[in-house]
C-alpha cells in the first residue's frame, strides 16, 4: 500500500497554539499580493521554521520586521490554522516540509517578569 505525504497529519497535541515569529513578507502569487507570510519557531518541533500566510487585504501585517529587530521574538496566534506536509521527489533526492495557511493573524502580548 502506497501512502502519499499529503495522507498524513501533524498530531493536535505537537501544534502550537501561540507561534513565535522571527520574520515577516509579503505573500505573493503568480504577481499578486495575496497577504502577509509569517515565519515562526516550532519549539515543540525541534525548533522548525514554518511560514503561515495569510490572506490579508491590510497594508501592514501585525508585526514588522523593524519592531523584531527591536524587541526580537514576537509571540502570534493563527485563527483557522492548516499545516499539511508536502513532498517533492527529483530522482534520488526528495524534498519535504510544511506548508501552512491561516483565516487570521493576532498579536498575542506577552508579559515581562
Amino acid at each position: 500500500m502506497m501512502i502519499k505525504i499529503s495522507d498524513l497529519e501533524l498530531p493536535k497535541e505537537r501544534i502550537e497554539k501561540v507561534f513565535k515569529v522571527v520574520q515577516v513578507s509579503r505573500w505573493h502569487k503568480d504577481g499578486e499580493v495575496l497577504g502577509w507570510s509569517y515565519e515562526c519557531i516550532l519549539p515543540k518541533v525541534r525548533y522548525e521554521k514554518i511560514n503561515v500566510k495569510v490572506k490579508s487585504s491590510n497594508e501592514q501585517p501585525v508585526i514588522s520586521n523593524e519592531e523584531l529587530k527591536k524587541s526580537g521574538l514576537a509571540s502570534l496566534s493563527f485563527t483557522g490554522l492548516t499545516i499539511t506536509p508536502w513532498g517533492l521527489a527529483n530522482g534520488d533526492f526528495v524534498n519535504y516540509g510544511l506548508t501552512a495557511t491561516a483565516d487570521d493573524v493576532a498579536l498575542v502580548e506577552t508579559s515581562n517578569k
